[in-house]
């Protein structure tokens, strides 16, 4: 919440950038030094608590993950084929994986163990390095900027950028119960950016009440948006849009929170959670607790053009900036 994220991908087809404010002039130039993605896949997204990953530790999700990215067929289940880290069922062998970056939010200090745990476990050798980063909601995204950028300064030449949250393991509502800010409050409190600081502590469901208030945005909008995208959504999953980018975690192998009976008239009776006399935020329209991992295999456009591996785009540019913390 803090901060937003700005990327520039070129892909074969054009330049995008996510969000769209002011396009950034960029090159077609080929540099061996391009951070290239020759490789990007996701475990299924569970509702916490009530989906079929709730039970599955934070580690062993970042396991999947970083096992399915270096895999030529992502779709293999893990307890199928306990391939060899030699074996030909690998994009790349495990062991040519120089650093590993991995995003979280949520999970204990500790989790910076059970992370290297869980790259030992996908059968990375433990002469990779991992390191974790946290910024908030860009947390994963920031964990691939990291990789990409160690590749056009030409400190690795291949990494995977990652992310995971169990928000069944570590409950976002227990997070300040368990971790309370370690801050001398008397000098926060009387600082001159005190009111910015003490709205940290701002939960996101309050921030998105202001948003909402702010740029007027419509309860019966929030929830037509809402289930339309719940409509596209199934949609996708029917067709089998999303098959290709999941590697299954055990027996579950597709997104569970998707809801494709959902309509706006139904949404529409569910109460507000976080300012219940005129709020617009309810549990319909919000996105859920989830868990869940994801990966992205990186390397130099030299490496990627001597293994003849396909460049799925390009990162060119990352950039963030502050905003009001309410």
């Amino acid at each position: 919440r803090p901060q937003t994220s700005h990327v520039i991908i070129s892909t074969r087809r054009n330049t995008t950038k996510v969000p769209t404010p002011t396009m950034t002039t960029t090159t077609n130039l080929q540099n061996p030094r391009d951070a290239v993605i020759v490789q990007a896949i996701r475990t299924p997204l569970c509702r916490a608590r009530k989906g079929g990953l709730a039970k599955v530790p934070p580690s062993t999700l970042l396991s999947a993950a970083l096992r399915g990215v270096l895999l030529k067929d992502p779709q293999t289940r893990h307890d199928q084929d306990a391939t060899d880290p030699a074996s030909s069922a690998y994009l790349i062998p495990p062991s040519d994986v120089q650093d590993i970056c991995v995003g979280n939010v949520l999970s204990p200090p500790t989790s910076a163990v059970s992370f290297r745990m869980a790259a030992l476990s996908a059968d990375i050798p433990h002469t990779t390095s991992l390191s974790t980063t946290n910024r908030q909601c860009s947390s994963g995204l920031q964990a691939i900027a990291n990789i990409a950028h160690a590749i056009q300064s030409g400190s690795i030449s291949i990494g995977i950028g990652a992310g995971v949250e169990s928000m069944s393991s570590d409950p976002m509502h227990e997070l300040y119960d368990k971790f309370p800010p370690q801050v001398d409050w008397e000098v926060v409190q009387n600082c001159r950016h005190s009111r910015d600081a003490m709205g940290c502590l701002i939960p996101m469901g309050v921030t998105s009440e202001n948003v909402s208030k702010k740029y007027r945005l419509d309860r019966s909008a929030l929830d037509r948006f809402a289930a339309e995208s719940h409509r596209k959504a199934a949609r996708a999953q029917s067709l089998g849009k999303f098959r290709a980018e999941i590697t299954p975690v055990g027996d579950v192998s597709r997104d569970d929170g998707i809801r494709p009976d959902t309509t706006a008239e139904t949404l529409s009776k569910l109460k507000p959670v976080f300012d219940k006399a005129e709020g617009s935020t309810t549990a319909g329209n919000s996105s859920q607790l989830t868990d869940g991992a994801a990966a992205v295999l990186l390397m130099s456009r030299e490496e990627a053009v001597k293994r003849k591996l396909p460049i799925w785009g390009v990162w060119r540019s990352y950039a963030v900036e502050g905003v009001p913390p309410d």
